[in-house]
């Protein structure tokens, strides 16, 4: 039984799979989009996501056009939190975006991976108070 449903969507296809076996080793149901259109496309369609986990650096349609579009959706899509997960340096403006557009901000490195199974566990359990 799944204790949640995430959506990550990072063009880095082994930073991808390495995300989704960690998160289905802890009980999570784990959606996959190695694009932004991709992720559009599963949430326009009704995807269930409670989560989404989005790389910031994705060609064609960066993470920060997804947030804008997502703002846009109907409620369904609209309340989905996200968790931002990038190696960019941020400057002041995109911070500003991001914190009013996001749950968390995670910068990629060495931690990466127990950071993210902690930051996916901390955020729903806030979601579903």
């Amino acid at each position: 039984m799944s204790i949640g449903t995430v959506l990550i969507v990072d063009d880095e296809a082994t930073l991808l799979r390495l995300s989704q076996i960690l998160l289905q080793r802890r009980g999570f149901e784990v959606k996959t989009a190695l694009a932004a259109k991709d992720a559009r496309n599963y949430l326009v369609q009704g995807g269930i996501a409670e989560l989404i986990v989005l790389d910031l650096m994705m060609p064609d349609e960066n993470g920060f056009d997804f947030l804008k579009w997502k703002k846009e959706q109907p409620e369904n899509i609209r309340k989905v939190p996200v968790i931002v997960n990038t190696a960019k340096n941020l400057n002041d403006d995109e911070k500003k975006f991001l914190d009013e557009n996001t749950v968390r901000i995670m910068q990629k490195g060495v931690q990466f991976t127990d950071m993210l199974v902690r930051e996916v566990e901390s955020v729903l359990a806030e979601v579903r108070k």
